[in-house]
């Protein structure tokens, strides 16, 4: 699995970019007219990298500990972490009539997960142009419904900004205090934010080859998307109804009851709002909603996990092993071996990064082992959900978890390329069967 020199690079480049804009972004909620109370330092990074990272959690009530000020930076730095911070710098090139040279496109396709380096100079406007047009249609639909909880206008319409950016990217934030408890039984709010978290977890490539080569034959990667994301959508919404409808989702309507298990799908794999007490979920459930959580969105998506290509190239990786196969297909099409190797080094780094962290984070936390792995899981994976723990947490824990955050948004690669110093193997050793199993 060897990279180049100058991929190596672009790696590393987008691992210091976003830890640089984290830091300055803790240091904007610092402001006095940033925050409405203190605010520890500790926090103030956390939050800062849970927004660029579009995570959610966060260890304050950012509704009453921030002011409007201070939420409007939050909004920002969500924007900026869920179009990607290399995109907006290659649009602001773009804006002051700047040559994109061969380098910048190659730190943006790796920022986005994109290969071909004709088009990433349109999918970088592209991206733009989506979100704006996502965001503002959630934000008219939902006025409607956030209007009559405000009593002055501007406060009703900053609040509808805030939450439809948070929806597109994934961010999980609120200004209502209880996420959208209070929504629950709100179904065209909740399907509303359902199909922008939806979009926004599909990916900007996906959805540009679907506006712009619609009757066209899709790429495989488009295909794998679709057809995981949908299928990942109607289980996690049947799941959630069989094994919740006589415990947390007791007492509702059917159809209230269809659509917050709809909207939980959605939300399950990187949403991270939420219309009921996630520690009141069956542990059945738990377990499920672990699941899809860790295998997350798709590439170039505001998603986090594993991302739902991994999950395919290793389904059919076992599917071909299964049956003595020696090359692995996907729809009538031969993954490559270095596309293999990356989905398996993809699956068992984070394998790895959450036991260790969950076993760090039992050596310092008081709490029991299923709230610390869910907030571990929650942070790897940019989804946000939470046992409630997160402002409970100590700041060695804290630390933690600003990494895997950080991990978790600018991927597996950033990170081991840029603690790790590539080299090229050329000796080669006799071959040799091995017992396992």
């Amino acid at each position: 699995m060897p990279q180049s020199k100058s991929s190596i690079h672009s790696f590393r480049q987008i691992f210091f970019l976003y830890i640089g804009c984290v830091i300055i972004f803790a240091c904007l909620y610092l402001l006095p007219v940033s925050k409405t109370a203190d605010l520890a330092v500790i926090d103030s990074l956390f939050l800062s990298t849970s927004a660029l990272s579009v995570t959610g959690l966060t260890p304050i009530d950012i509704g009453t500990e921030l002011t409007r000020v201070g939420q409007s930076i939050l909004m920002v730095e969500m924007q900026l972490g869920g179009i990607g911070i290399v995109i907006i710098i290659s649009y602001l090139f773009l804006v002051m009539d700047k040559r994109i040279t061969v380098s910048n496109m190659l730190l943006l396709s790796k920022d986005q997960n994109h290969h071909k380096l004709g088009s990433i100079t349109a999918l970088g406007v592209s991206v733009l142009i989506i979100a704006s047009i996502v965001e503002t249609i959630c934000f008219f639909i939902l006025f409607g419904e956030i209007r009559p909880r405000f009593d002055d206008f501007g406060d009703a319409v900053f609040v509808t900004a805030f939450h439809s950016v948070a929806s597109f990217t994934n961010s999980g934030f609120d200004l209502f205090g209880d996420s959208l408890v209070s929504f629950k039984h709100n179904n065209l709010f909740l399907t509303t934010t359902a199909i922008t978290i939806f979009l926004g977890s599909l990916g900007y490539p996906t959805m540009m080859e679907y506006i712009l080569s619609f009757r066209k034959k899709k790429t495989l990667f488009t295909r794998i998307n679709i057809r995981m994301h949908l299928l990942l959508l109607f289980a996690g919404t049947v799941l959630y109804l069989l094994l919740e409808s006589k415990n947390i989702l007791e007492g509702f309507s059917f159809w209230d009851k269809l659509t917050n298990a709809f909207f939980f799908s959605a939300t399950s794999r990187n949403g991270g709002l939420t219309t009921i007490d996630v520690s009141g979920l069956t542990i059945t459930t738990v377990l499920c909603l672990m699941f899809l959580m860790f295998i997350g969105g798709a590439s170039s998506s505001t998603g986090g996990g594993i991302r739902l290509t991994t999950a395919a190239v290793l389904i059919a990786k076992i599917g071909a092993v299964a049956k003595s196969r020696k090359e692995v297909v996907i729809m009538r099409k031969t993954i490559t071996q270095d596309t293999i190797d990356k989905s398996f080094m993809i699956f068992f780094t984070f394998i790895t990064l959450f036991f260790v962290s969950t076993i760090l984070l039992t050596t310092w936390q008081p709490q029991e082992l299923e709230p610390i792995m869910f907030e571990v899981l929650s942070a790897l994976t940019n989804t946000g959900l939470s046992f409630g723990i997160t402002n409970e947490l100590t700041g060695a824990s804290k630390t933690i978890l600003i990494l895997l955050m950080i991990i978790g948004r600018i991927g597996i690669f950033s990170f081991i390329y840029t603690i790790f110093k590539a080299e090229k193997f050329k000796a080669r050793y006799l071959k040799e069967d091995l017992a396992v199993g």
